[in-house]
Parts: structure tokens; C-alpha cells; sequence
């Protein structure tokens, strides 16, 4: 509770000062949040750098125009990742990487405006949810490229989810239009759509009717292109490993990641492997679950991340491995982590004595987190070394990273 002069009813400036601490303005938010940004990745905003299939985005975009949009990659379109190659070439391909590292920060900016937002009931805490999207301790190569940015776009999407229904013109536009983009963006819509669905069944409003109908429309899409042109896998699993190693992934990637960061040990044992993973399912199951204000809400969250890790453990199945391996597969643990995050803070800020401890984790996972904040750097490859020959058309093959990658542009008319 806020302090008052007696009588008058007005804020002290010790009243004020706590006030704007728990709720500082959204612009304030974002800019810390873009600060992060560039702390976590500063080689990324001093020297921008393409990142693996960023260089193929750019390729279409630079050969095929707006032809590109159409053509699926892993299976499915990515439409706002087409948008941003185009925007690229069409401004100036010798910038490229800086046009790219730009658009992704955008993009992040965007969604954590998103949990800003005054119809997403996630709780302000000091902005605290929207610097959860820039704050995800296992992020490496998600953040500031092009090619995983689909897993920041996803998270746009879980907040469309929660969020309340829009009102007036502006606000439908608004959810309609992000729901069709972020939704033609990854595979995501295919499996949140039951979440959708049951939304607008529960709430019974056109609004949600009409967001369930057109994230359906683009889950018809996407599956139908990830059912035609599904990826290329590395073969067939050994089941029994396979089995072995779901819950010890979980645990090592998702509840130590959060909770641990860097006192985490670097071998899991898988005894107690499984037992962690175990231990986070059945702790985010009862954040999501338990009683008290905004459950409805809660649940799809939970139901959420039980949906999106399911994908990713599904689409990793030939390289469970790999998640014992450090920093390999964080893009198929931003959002579970993500997810888990905004679960706990919710909780942070409702009664009861979860609601004591959740702040204490918080505060906790931070801490200890620190010190993965700050990512690799990219190797400086000097893509404006070609600026000029690309500029004029010319042919031209640029290395990119990882190191031992290529762009190859072919020559082009002025």
C-alpha cells in the first residue's frame, strides 16, 4: 500500500517513487528491455553478423522478391521472417545483417510490449513479464537473428492466448493481424490451436470466435505443408534411450536452467535427472492449476508450455542427447522456459504462501543466472567486404556464421 498525506488522499513522493517502481511506464520497460538485448548480444548491434539459415532467407528474398513468401522451409512458411529478408533486399542488401538485427530486436520488442498490454492479465511487477521474454537464461541463437526468431513470434502467440478480448476497431485489427502473421510463422498455431479453440468455446464472444477462426486457418496451412513437406529427420530413435531420456532433459534444461543457471552441474545423472524433470512438471502443473485470481487464464498458460514442450521433445526425438550438451537445442527450450518464467511471476504476485515463495525463486534464478546472460560472440565474417559487389549486382559468395557457411548471391540486373 502506498503512503498518503492524511485527509487529502495524495501520493507522498515516497508514495509516487514505489508506484512508478511497480509500475513504470511501457516505454521505460522497453527501452531496458532493448538495453538487455544489447548487453546479452553487444557483437550483434556493434558488428551484426548473419546466423546459419539467415543467409538462406536472404538468398530467396534476393532471388525470388515476394515469390519467397510462399515457399515453406522446415515444413512450414515463415512469413514474417520472409518480410523482414524482403525488407533487406529492398532497402539495401550490403546492410543486410544490420537490417536483420534491427527487425529481430523489433519483433522482441514487440511481443514483450505485448505482455504490457492492459489486456494481458499477466501481473506488471515492475515489468517484469515483459523482461522475461529478453531474460530467458538459455538463449543462444535465438536472440537478434532472423532464423529463430519464430520462437519469440511463438511466445506472441501464448500471449494472444491469455490475453482479454479486444475492444474497439483498432484493437480487432490489431489481434486479427498479429494472430495471421505470427500464426504463419512456425508451427506453433498447429498446437495451440486446441487451446484457442477451447477459449473461444469457454468465453463464448465473437472476438474469440473470431481469433480461434483464424489461427485455425493458419493451422490448416502449416499442417497441411508440415504433413506434404515434412523435415528431414536423422533417422529412427532408439526408443528405450529415447524414453530414458524425456524427464532428464526436461529437468536439466527447463527447471535447473531456471532455478539453477550456472551452479548447475555439468553431468546429469539420470536418477537424479528424471527426478528434476519430474519435479518440474508437476511445479508448473501446480502454478498453472492451483486456485486463486486469473486460474482460467493460468491454465491455458500451463496447458501452453505442456503443448510447446511436447513439440520440441517431439521434433528432437533423434537428438535428445543434444540437450545435455551446452548450448545446443536452447531454441527448443526458449519457450518451455519462457512459459515457466511468466507462470512463477505470476505467482509472485498472489497471496498465500506460494505467493511468498515465488519472489524468493525469482530473485534466486536471477541471481544465479547472471553469469549465461552474456552470449557468445559471432565471428566478425566482414560482410561489408561485399557491400560494394553486391550493391552492383555482381555475383558474389559471402561467408557467414557459423564459420564455414556461404551466401551464395548470384548476379543481378540494376
Amino acid at each position: 500500500m502506498v503512503e498518503g498525506v492524511p485527509g487529502h488522499g495524495k501520493l507522498t513522493a515516497r508514495g509516487r517513487l514505489a508506484r512508478l517502481a511497480a509500475d513504470p511506464p511501457a516505454a521505460a520497460v522497453l527501452a531496458l528491455c532493448a538495453a538487455i538485448l544489447a548487453l546479452r548480444r553487444a557483437q550483434a548491434v556493434t558488428v551484426p553478423q548473419f546466423w546459419a539459415e539467415d543467409g538462406y532467407f536472404f538468398e530467396r528474398a534476393y532471388v525470388l522478391g515476394w515469390h519467397a513468401f510462399s515457399e515453406p522451409f522446415a515444413g512450414y512458411l515463415h512469413t514474417i521472417l520472409r518480410a523482414i529478408a524482403e525488407v533487406a533486399v529492398l532497402v539495401d542488401p550490403s546492410r543486410a545483417p544490420a537490417i536483420f538485427v534491427a527487425c529481430s530486436a523489433a519483433v522482441t520488442l514487440y511481443v514483450a510490449g505485448m505482455a504490457l498490454s492492459a489486456r494481458c492479465p499477466l501481473p506488471r511487477l515492475a515489468g517484469a513479464c515483459a523482461l522475461a521474454v529478453v531474460l530467458v537464461p538459455d538463449t543462444y541463437e535465438v536472440l537478434l537473428n532472423v532464423v529463430n526468431l519464430q520462437w519469440v513470434i511463438g511466445a506472441g502467440l501464448v500471449l494472444l492466448l491469455i490475453s482479454g478480448d479486444p475492444r474497439g476497431r483498432g484493437q480487432w485489427a490489431h489481434d486479427l493481424a498479429a494472430a495471421a502473421a505470427l500464426g504463419l510463422t512456425g508451427p506453433f498455431c498447429i498446437i495451440l490451436l486446441p487451446l484457442f479453440a477451447w477459449r473461444a468455446w469457454s468465453r463464448r464472444t465473437r472476438a474469440s470466435l473470431a481469433l480461434a477462426a483464424t489461427i485455425a486457418g493458419c493451422a490448416l496451412i502449416q499442417g497441411y505443408l508440415v504433413r506434404t513437406e515434412p523435415p528431414v529427420g536423422s533417422g529412427p530413435p532408439d526408443a528405450a534411450i529415447a524414453f530414458q531420456l524425456f524427464l532428464p532433459a526436461v529437468g536439466r534444461r527447463v527447471g535447473a536452467s531456471i532455478l539453477m543457471g550456472s551452479l548447475a552441474s555439468p553431468d546429469t545423472d539420470q536418477v537424479i535427472g528424471t527426478i528434476a524433470g519430474i519435479a518440474t512438471l508437476a511445479g508448473v502443473a501446480y502454478l498453472a492449476f492451483r486456485p486463486g485470481a486469473d486460474r482460467r487464464e493460468r491454465i491455458l498458460l500451463g496447458l501452453a508450455f505442456f503443448g510447446l514442450l511436447a513439440g520440441s521433445l517431439y521434433r528432437t526425438r533423434h537428438t535428445l542427447g543434444d540437450y545435455f550438451r551446452p548450448l545446443a537445442h536452447a531454441r527448443y527450450v526458449f519457450l518451455p522456459q519462457l512459459a515457466a518464467a511468466w507462470l512463477l511471476l505470476w505467482t509472485a504476485g498472489q497471496r498465500g504462501i506460494a505467493g511468498k515463495i515465488a519472489p524468493v525463486l525469482c530473485a534466486w534464478a536471477l541471481l544465479t543466472n547472471i553469469p549465461r546472460y552474456r552470449e557468445p560472440a559471432y565471428a566478425d565474417m566482414r560482410w561489408d567486404r561485399y557491400g560494394a559487389e553486391i550493391r552492383a549486382g555482381r555475383a558474389v559468395n559471402v561467408p557467414i556464421n557459423p564459420p564455414g557457411w556461404f551466401v551464395p548471391l548470384p548476379a543481378r540486373r540494376k
